[in-house]
């Protein structure tokens, strides 16, 4: 589950970044590119205005009167062309000034005192060094003290500078006020743009998640698919709906899956063979040999190889009912039954292997009666196979413990030994068939343990210290939980009619 969830944040963090940043960067790219059209729109327009009000006070006697300063009618001839200039071409204020940053005339009497420093003027050294040398300029847009945003444009006016009238040089400057209302559009702007941004983000987290989903649940599919086989379940198909490299992946999964089952059913089929053709031999040679032990005195040394003989053939003939018992599973029949009368049946049939080496068994049940609801015989089986394994487990003088409890509706069974523990590296493997670690047997039994369990609908792990402790814990139904589902899955009967 983290491999998958990992996979999934992996998509959905790529994907969104990826589309968030380059709906960012082009968010950036269109505003900068719509606001630096606006404004070049704006200084151009400034610039054309300023050099047409040049253009309308082309008159150097004037201007050399005016900064001369001769007299009121100057002055109000020069403000009347000014006025013209503001009425003409929408402008805020326009104003001439001289070298000295002096008002000599002006359209706004309430920013600029005739006569007097504009000291605006003097935050813009270059640019008015630029048009005293010629220039039209542009300034920044500049904030008046009642926080309106102006964008002046200057262009240079020529007077007289000898009685004669013939020579000529810049004596003045024509300033133009514009306001700049255009950055308030910049600023709705801005905000429409960082609105539709957020909204694409928003939009691209979505389709991310969508995206991402996707492709991680056919993936998921295929995992949960590949862990059930792990667990050996391969009665349930492998289903991909994807049609993409994913689908062909579950396509190929699902062939591989159904060949295991036919190798398996061959192998199981073959198998299941074998040992019965082996069994009624070794049932044969088990009474032969039984006969003439008994024939035999009981100082005589062959007698102890019959036994030996007799013996080795109950060993074979566990095994191969093992194989058998592999090989043709039985369905488990399913019904309650009083955990407690199993678990002292389990302890009654391996008193004598406990007794063998010196070892007891402690059972510890809860006062209250745990039903469970699976096959009695199934389960007495594996219990018998757990609980024979502890007690061959344990240290001579050692003790196997076997503890139940019911949690929710489960009931959780505990057989525990102290020998020497189960090895990491085994302990994937314990589970597999024909895996042993005693020497001798098949190594079907745990395999036909989790069987049992699993078709019982029950679960079993293991939990070891090595050097300490093995645990086998086992999980079994109850009777009340089964009855639940029962109802539960039952359909509700029409009413009316």
């Amino acid at each position: 589950m983290e491999r998958r969830n990992r996979i999934r944040t992996k998509l959905i963090v790529t994907f969104i970044a990826l589309v968030t940043g380059l709906v960012v960067l082009s968010a950036v790219i269109w505003y900068r590119v719509a606001t630096g059209h606006v404004r070049r729109e704006m200084e151009n327009r400034l610039q054309a205005v300023a050099q047409a009000g040049g253009i309308v006070l082309n008159d150097p006697g004037l201007i050399q009167a005016l900064v001369a300063d001769l007299g009121p009618n100057t002055r109000a001839i020069a403000q009347d062309e000014l006025q013209r200039i503001r009425d003409r071409f929408g402008v805020d204020a326009a104003y001439i000034f001289d070298h000295d940053l002096r008002i000599r005339a002006t359209t706004d009497t309430t920013r600029m005192d005739v006569g007097s420093i504009y000291p605006a003027l003097e935050n813009y050294p270059e640019e008015i060094e630029r048009a005293l040398g010629g220039e039209a300029v542009i300034t920044v847009p500049f904030r008046d003290p009642e926080g309106n945003v102006y964008q002046t444009a200057m262009a240079p006016l020529v007077g007289f500078v000898d009685a004669r009238g013939s020579q000529r040089e810049i004596v003045a400057v024509l300033g133009v006020d514009l306001p700049v209302e255009f950055l308030d559009v910049f600023h709705d702007f801005r905000r429409m743009t960082i609105l539709l941004t957020a909204l694409a983000i928003g939009l691209t987290i979505l389709v991310g998640f969508f995206f991402a989903r996707s492709l991680s649940r056919p993936i998921g599919e295929l995992v949960r698919s590949a862990e059930r086989m792990e667990r050996g379940e391969m009665a349930e198909p492998v289903a991909v709906e994807s049609r993409d490299e994913i689908g062909f992946l579950g396509d190929a999964l699902e062939n591989m899956r159904r060949g295991i089952v036919r190798r398996d059913r061959h192998l199981r089929t073959m198998l299941a063979g074998v040992a019965h053709e082996i069994r009624n031999p070794l049932g044969g040679i088990e009474i032969f040999a039984g006969l003439l032990r008994d024939d035999l005195p009981e100082d005589d040394p062959r007698r102890a190889h019959l036994e030996k003989i007799v013996r080795e053939v109950q060993h074979l003939k566990t095994i191969v009912n093992e194989f058998l018992v592999y090989a043709r599973p039985r369905k488990p029949v399913l019904e309650p039954f009083m955990l407690r009368e199993a678990i002292d049946d389990v302890g009654f049939l391996l008193a004598g292997d406990a007794q063998a080496r010196d070892a007891r068994i402690e059972i510890r049940l809860p006062d209250t009666e745990l039903r469970v609801y699976a096959d009695l015989d199934q389960v007495k089986r594996a219990l018998v196979n757990l609980v024979k394994n502890a007690i061959q487990a344990s240290p001579r003088g050692g003790r196997v413990e076997i503890e139940a409890d019911q949690v929710h509706e489960r009931v959780r069974i505990a057989i525990r030994d102290y020998g020497p523990g189960i090895p990491p590296d085994r302990m994937k493997q314990i589970f597999d068939p024909f895996f042993t670690t005693k020497g001798a047997g098949a190594g079907l039994g745990l395999s036909i343990v989790r069987s049992i369990i699993e078709e019982n609908e029950g679960e079993i792990w293991v939990e070891s210290v090595p050097g300490e402790k093995t645990t086998f814990f086992v999980v079994l139904p109850t009777a009340s939980g089964a009855a639940s589902r029962f109802r539960a899955s039952e359909p509700t009967a029409a009413v009316g009619g």
